[in-house]
C-alpha cells in the first residue's frame, strides 16, 4: 500500500435518496481514482451488499432514508460475517442533537458520522486518510 493518500484506490459504495449527493460524491472520488458504485434505493444497496460479489473498503451511507430501511441497516449487512469494510453514516441532522450517535459509534457498527452538507476537499480528507495506515 502506498504511503501517500492520491495513490489509494478504495472501493466505495455510496447510499443516498438524493440523486444530486449521489452524482457529487461519485464525481469526486472518481476523479481521485476511486471505484464508486451508488445507490438511490436502499432496498436495493441492501440487495446488493447480501450478495458474495459485493466487497467494498467503505460504505457512505445516508443515515435516515424513505423505504424502511436505514443507514444502521446498511451498516450491519456491510460489517457482517468478519468483513474489514468501514462505514461512514451521513445525516443532515445536527449531530449533537441526535441522542443515539454515542450508542452508535460505541457499537463498532459504524466508523464516522459526517455532518451534511460536508465539503468536497473535507471529504476526501476524511476517505484518504482512514486508509492510509490500514491494508484494504
Amino acid at each position: 500500500m502506498s504511503s501517500t493518500a492520491s495513490n489509494i484506490k478504495i472501493r466505495i459504495l455510496v447510499v443516498d435518496d438524493e440523486p444530486d449527493i449521489l452524482l457529487a460524491i461519485s464525481s469526486i472520488l472518481g476523479r481521485r481514482g476511486h471505484y464508486v458504485k451508488t445507490f438511490d434505493k436502499p432496498r436495493s444497496a441492501l440487495e446488493h451488499l447480501t450478495s458474495e460479489a459485493a466487497r467494498y473498503d467503505l460504505v457512505i451511507t445516508d443515515y435516515r432514508m424513505p423505504g424502511g430501511i436505514s443507514g444502521l441497516d446498511l451498516a450491519k449487512t456491510a460489517k457482517k460475517e468478519g468483513r474489514k469494510t468501514k462505514v461512514f453514516l451521513m445525516t443532515a441532522f445536527d449531530i449533537s442533537a441526535l441522542p443515539e450517535v454515542d450508542e452508535i459509534l460505541k457499537s463498532e457498527i459504524v466508523d464516522k458520522i459526517l455532518q451534511k452538507p460536508i465539503p468536497n476537499d473535507k471529504l476526501i480528507a476524511i476517505i484518504e486518510k482512514s486508509f492510509l495506515h490500514n491494508n484494504h
